[in-house]
């Protein structure tokens, strides 16, 4: 309950309202599923990453792609097994690799699952926890649920930095990872205590997330009171229309209808 997704950075994100901000996240993950160019997708995807190396430098921008980048190999993967009738761009011997429409399939995909990455990692990156509690409590969210969507985003990487630390603590104490003679028989047999500890510490945690849970008055009956308040500098209407006129925008210059 403790671990903040939150990066202190610089750019016009940090002084839009969480609100605003919560909108434009969801009118571009719509956008990017309409029937836009591939120009238009991968610029969706280009606009965003330019905003994440602003906001909080080039090396953090790219955590989102070293993140996925396991997927985006398995999709190029899948290539050769897909369109295999349609025109023929690459082929070895009598083995069709790929073809014009695997290849685009494949341009679409990855642009759209890059796209919806970036967009939703910037908004959790630029927002305080806090903010984006009581955004979605504007937005009609009752309590209860905001706070376990809140906790979901804090609980995840405070695992995922839990796991990286037993990993690294497992490395120092084999002899084996630390030779370099690391067989790939041996790789899964050490992950077997790292996903056993991690799971240990998991639920050891159980009674700390109770506690904290109580502390911010989850299943009381009466009516919760909040000294945070949202202030949108500038208006708020004024950031909700720019959050509507950005999507908006690269609809209008690529969708493909």
């Amino acid at each position: 309950m403790t671990t903040n997704t939150f990066i202190a950075g610089r750019g016009f994100l940090y002084h839009m309202d969480a609100r605003a901000k919560l909108l434009l996240v969801l009118l571009l993950c719509i956008t990017v599923f309409l029937p836009l160019s591939h120009l238009g997708l991968w610029s969706i995807f280009f606009f965003t990453f330019l905003v994440t190396w602003r906001a909080t430098g080039f090396k953090q921008a790219l955590e989102p792609l070293k993140a996925i980048l396991f997927v985006l190999i398995l999709m190029t993967l899948f290539v050769p097994l897909t369109y295999r009738n349609g025109t023929v761009v690459l082929e070895v011997g009598s083995w069709v690799v790929a073809t014009a429409e695997s290849l685009e399939n494949l341009s679409f995909l990855v642009s759209r699952f890059l796209g919806i990455t970036y967009i939703c990692t910037l908004y959790v990156w630029t927002t305080p926890m806090a903010d984006i509690n009581l955004a979605l409590r504007w937005y009609g969210l009752s309590y209860q649920a905001a706070l376990v969507l809140t906790l979901a985003f804090r609980f995840i990487p405070f695992i995922a930095d839990s796991f990286k630390m037993i990993q690294d603590s497992h490395a120092l104490r084999t002899s084996i990872q630390v030779e370099g003679k690391h067989s790939r028989r041996q790789r899964i047999a050490d992950a077997i205590p790292t996903v056993t500890a991690a799971l240990v510490f998991a639920l050891k945690s159980i009674p700390q997330v109770a506690m904290s849970l109580e502390h911010r008055g989850l299943g009381r009956a009466n009516k919760r009171s909040h000294y945070r308040v949202l202030k949108a500098k500038g208006g708020l209407f004024t950031q909700l229309l720019l959050s509507v006129m950005i999507p908006t925008v690269f609809y209008l210059v690529f969708n493909t209808l």
